[in-house]
């Protein structure tokens, strides 16, 4: 940790700078915690991609194992549940139209609006906009 004083919106830090290099493992750490710390190293790369990195010399001489359970991988990978894809074909205006109401602003508007609707038509792709002083839920 590093102290600082703050002027102009800018740290400047007083102290040290530490160079040379640092010894993260040691041989008193597992194989398999020196796989996991090479895999969150490099962005959590998968075990195939590790043991091609070690065959080519490029970890230190390090032989990888099994990976654990990694848990920010398994989190990173999780399904995302995407908009399902609607064809609707419009024979004319006004048949189709989407709406999105927005807000509150942070400012108020000249008029004193916190708040607007839009309307788009699919077919002429109109928009109209609308600005609303309150929200008011129609339930």
């Amino acid at each position: 940790m590093m102290k600082g004083n703050k002027v102009n919106h800018l740290y400047h830090l007083q102290g040290n700078i530490v160079m040379g290099f640092a010894v993260v493992t040691s041989s008193s750490v597992s194989k398999n915690d020196r796989t996991k710390l090479w895999h969150m190293r490099l962005g959590h790369m998968s075990e195939r991609g590790m043991t091609i990195l070690s065959k080519c010399g490029l970890l230190c001489g390090e032989r990888m194992t099994s990976l654990d359970f990694c848990e920010h991988c398994v989190i990173s990978k999780k399904c995302r549940v995407r908009f399902s894809v609607i064809m609707h074909s419009t024979k004319g205006t006004l048949n189709y139209i989407h709406s999105d109401l927005w807000g509150p602003a942070e400012v108020p508007s000249k008029g004193g609006a916190l708040y607007f609707v839009t309307f788009i038509d699919d077919y002429s792709r109109k928009v109209w906009i609308y600005f609303l002083n309150i929200k008011k839920s129609c339930f």
